[in-house]
């Protein structure tokens, strides 16, 4: 154990016990990558600020759920992740379910993918419709199941491949008609 985790396990401990404090610590050392996370799941910085007070409101009100296994960090992405689908899920998104016949889609050119800077990248993703982008960023970037989707979302696993599926191919669209543009 490092002394990193120990140090991290101290201020939870310290936490527990009602320490402001060690509570305050937590959440500066957490709120920067945490609001990040935040930001992947909605273009409006608002938006994400409150997920974010959300989330630590969660997260300091189960902290007694963790059980020292595994990640700290890793829990709070969870609980963040959970929170904001389900503020998002209240918010009644509709899953456009009219993909037929899900095959795999071919990803676009290497060469293409190298010419994307990760602005432009962010820029396509923020583009897609809530369902797809919610589903294309817990599977793609946070690396969710479609089972724990499903379950955060209460949508049906079905729904949830069928989402990623579409997301995948309004992005692969996108870069190629932008590839083709820029190759003009």
């Amino acid at each position: 154990m490092t002394e990193q985790d120990k140090a991290e396990i101290h201020l939870i401990k310290e936490c527990l016990k009602g320490n402001k404090s060690a509570c305050k610590k937590i959440y500066d050392l957490n709120s920067p990558w945490l609001y990040s996370l935040c930001l992947r799941y909605t273009n409006n910085k608002d938006q994400a600020k409150d997920f974010l007070q959300d989330s630590f409101i969660v997260i300091f009100n189960k902290l007694d759920t963790f059980k020292f296994e595994g990640s700290f960090k890793g829990w709070m992405r969870r609980v963040t992740v959970n929170t904001i689908l389900s503020a998002l899920r209240k918010n009644k998104i509709s899953f456009d379910n009219s993909s037929s016949g899900l095959t795999e889609i071919e990803l676009p050119d290497l060469e293409l993918l190298q010419q994307i800077d990760f602005e432009e990248l962010k820029r396509i993703i923020n583009s897609l419709s809530p369902g797809r982008k919610m589903v294309f960023t817990a599977y793609v970037i946070d690396g969710f199941s479609h089972k724990e989707i499903a379950e955060m979302l209460g949508i049906s696993e079905g729904t949830s491949k069928s989402q990623l599926f579409d997301a995948k191919k309004e992005i692969q669209k996108v870069l190629e008609k932008e590839w083709m543009i820029a190759k003009k």
